[in-house]
């Protein structure tokens, strides 16, 4: 407040708000009205009731549109799963095959039939290795080198009527180095032999892409019956 005689400056605004905010000390010829403290109650007020009526309308279309995005979300991954799981089952679509001329006569001697069996399997190999050429050729999985060979697949009975193997075809050999261990990379597929009547189907199996991952159940398709074990999986 001016003195003296002194006529008072009006402060600017800035110079208003900070001597109200006590960061600016005005000097004596400056003239700085009182906050008014009735006003921005006011002002206070009518904002809140802005602010709650803008929050009224606007929260609900937040909520309405983030419900819309999570429906779309989960029809698109519906449809991606059916995709997905149509794929699977033609990747492990069973195919079928004979080799009854192999089959040996009623009273072989177990030396014969045994030499049956194992030209069975390599009909089974022959036949598998043949598959994966035409997946190859169709564009379905990579070249493969071949060859490709068949193991009892653990957990079942070795030397029943009924065998089932786990195969692999080879698409590429890994040579020994420094880093590495020799082995091959390939396609794997299942196989169920039925020596009584030397027939047999295989199937090639779709593996899970992470040797740590776990799967979601709801996802997982299994493999066709007639690649299964007896009982089994």
């Amino acid at each position: 407040m001016a003195t003296g005689g002194e006529t008072p400056r009006h402060a600017s605004v800035p110079e208003i708000v900070g001597a109200w905010l006590r960061v600016w000390t005005p000097p004596r010829d400056v003239d700085i009205p009182p906050v008014p403290w009735r006003k921005l109650a006011y002002w206070t007020v009518a904002g809140l009731v802005v602010l709650a009526a803008a929050l009224a309308v606007l929260v609900p279309r937040i909520d309405s549109g983030k419900h819309s995005r999570a429906e779309q979300a989960a029809i698109e991954q519906a449809h991606a799963r059916a995709a997905n799981r149509a794929r699977v089952m033609h990747v492990q679509r069973p195919q079928y095959g004979t080799a009854a001329a192999l089959k040996p006569p009623a009273g072989a001697s177990a030396a014969e039939v045994a030499s049956a069996r194992r030209e069975l399997m390599g009909r089974v190999e022959s036949s598998i290795m043949a598959d994966a050429a035409a997946r190859s050729r169709a564009g379905e999985i990579r070249r493969v080198e071949g060859p490709t060979t068949c193991a009892t697949t653990p957990g079942t009975r070795a030397g029943g009527r009924i065998g089932v193997f786990d195969c692999f075809t080879v698409t590429q050999r890994i040579a020994k180095s420094d880093r590495t261990s020799p082995g091959a990379i390939g396609y794997p597929f299942r196989a169920v032999v039925d020596f009584g009547r030397f027939t047999y189907v295989w199937c090639r199996t779709e593996q899970f892409p992470g040797e740590k991952l776990i799967p979601d159940p709801r996802t997982v398709v299994q493999l066709p019956v007639a690649c299964r074990a007896p009982g089994g999986a």
